[in-house]
């Protein structure tokens, strides 16, 4: 089984630590380091470390004292988010006016799915279509260029979303991965949407293989995105207002235009 990087490792720690009730994880520095597979802690390593953390919103605290990196290997470490602007969401709740039948989602519910495009093809595009979005709106396999380290490197959205035919980033409105029915959706798979996300400024993204939904608010990398929803497809129709309300077109151009300003806000303000 292939190493986590560390820059998953970090993802991880920060997703545990926003779902745990207590908003915190505790660890013994002995496991901490060997999360990161890391055996010798040379400055430029724990300050490495410390920005990654940093980068991701948490604050890290060690319980007896010690400078981070310093500490003994029984000693715990403590992860916490960061104190963060709240982004307060301003737009009108947007409603379906027209639901898909029972029928709909029965199919929905009982289709069998043997490959990752038969995901797209039989259970995304559907659901697509039925959220507002037109043919002319859907850009399938869509081209992707970005940096991984100081490479840059071309790579393939499974779909993203535009407001109409253009393929400019400002129309960009949602990016969603598909994969494979029988593969659970992964921290890879997460981190893949969310480079996407970061390269194209949509307002969510969202990850499906054709039995789990999940659901990302994109923060345009003022505050860690937010995931919103994460359901089984037998939930469909019970959780179809809110899918509508967080990823319909009208809800993803509202939202885009949202994001917009406040990240011209935060532009305004450096």
């Amino acid at each position: 089984m292939a190493k986590k990087t560390e820059s998953e490792v970090t993802l991880e720690m920060y997703q545990s630590v926003v779902q745990a009730t207590d908003k915190q994880r505790r660890l013994r520095s002995s496991t901490f380091w060997g999360l990161f597979n890391i055996k010798s802690r040379r400055t430029t390593v724990v300050d490495r470390i410390a920005n990654m953390l940093d980068n991701q919103n948490l604050r890290v605290v060690v319980k007896s004292g010690r400078n981070f990196g310093e500490e003994d290997g029984p000693d715990w470490i403590v992860l916490t988010p960061k104190l963060l602007p709240e982004l307060e969401v301003v737009t009108e709740k947007v409603s379906p006016s027209e639901w898909p039948s029972p029928e709909w989602f029965e199919m929905m519910r009982t289709r069998a799915f043997e490959s990752e495009r038969e995901v797209e093809a039989y259970f995304i595009s559907p659901i697509l279509e039925k959220l507002g979005y037109d043919y002319d709106d859907i850009s399938i396999g869509y081209a992707v260029e970005m940096f991984k380290g100081v490479q840059k490197i071309k790579t393939e959205a499974d779909f993203v979303l535009f407001n109409g035919p253009g393929r400019a980033k400002e129309n960009a409105l949602m990016v969603i991965e598909a994969k494979k029915g029988d593969k659970g959706i992964s921290i890879d798979h997460l981190g893949q949407a969310k480079s996407y996300a970061q390269e194209l400024l949509p307002a969510c993204y969202m990850l499906s293989n054709g039995q789990q939904i999940v659901v990302y608010q994109f923060n345009g990398m003022l505050i860690p995105d937010e995931r919103i929803m994460d359901f089984d497809r037998a939930e469909l129709q019970d959780k179809w207002a809110a899918l509508y309300g967080y990823i319909s077109k009208q809800a993803t151009i509202q939202r885009k235009k949202w994001m917009e300003g406040q990240i011209s806000k935060a532009k305004g303000l450096a």
